[in-house]
């Protein structure tokens, strides 16, 4: 199997179910080309105050989503050492990373700041294999602009609907913070992987500002 049928068979689909649904079939909220969490783009409530917010839920419904992928918390490594840059770009504290053993997918946990202040992103393996330091630290910035936009008005439990503008709406605040070049190599990376097949790369990139 090349590397570009590996990208495929790990690529998500265009469905919209609880998180924990997706997370069971080792599918994520937030990933990559189709991000679905779709919120308000305020500055996450880092006391957790956020009206309605079951901190208990939260915590719990992450320890399951996270264990049911295989997922652990990693303090140092290429991940690591991109997600702390892009944090430091972004004047923000560097959120949790967990890496996941199956896929190139990546996505931060819907109103995992509002527990801690600092969230949590997940990344698959295979991302840290097949994209370069650039290129991952465009989607890295991506998720990042997820988070730092998110005001915890979904939780973990919640559904999903995936909005294109907010994809677009990520991709150009990553652009502001970080500039064009990383999540261009992001974006034209998904590209090569697909073999030109991933219509929401493309029009991400003729969007880009």
């Amino acid at each position: 199997m090349t590397q570009a049928d590996k990208a495929r068979t790990s690529a998500p689909q265009r469905v919209c179910k609880p998180v924990s649904s997706l997370v069971a079939r080792k599918v994520l909220a937030g990933i990559i080309l189709f991000g679905t969490i779709a919120v308000p783009h305020g500055i996450a409530n880092t006391t957790g105050s956020t009206p309605h917010f079951n901190m208990r839920a939260q915590t719990t419904c992450e320890a399951k989503m996270l264990s049911r992928i295989d997922a652990h918390e990693v303090l140092s490594g290429k991940a690591y050492d991109v997600m702390t840059d892009v944090a430091l770009a972004y004047g923000r504290p560097i959120p949790h990373v967990y890496i996941f053993p199956d896929g190139w997918n990546m996505a931060y946990l819907a109103a995992s700041t509002a527990v801690d202040g600092r969230g949590k992103i997940v990344v698959g393996q295979q991302a840290i294999e097949l994209f370069d330091s650039v290129a991952l630290r465009g989607f890295i910035g991506h998720e990042m602009a997820h988070l730092v936009s998110d005001s915890a008005v979904q939780g973990c439990n919640d559904y999903i609907i995936r909005d294109p503008r907010v994809e677009a709406d990520a991709d150009a605040l990553a652009v502001q913070t970080l500039g064009r070049p990383p999540v261009r190599a992001f974006l034209e990376r998904v590209l090569v992987l697909t073999e030109g097949r991933s219509w929401d790369a493309k029009h991400r990139l003729e969007m880009l500002p």
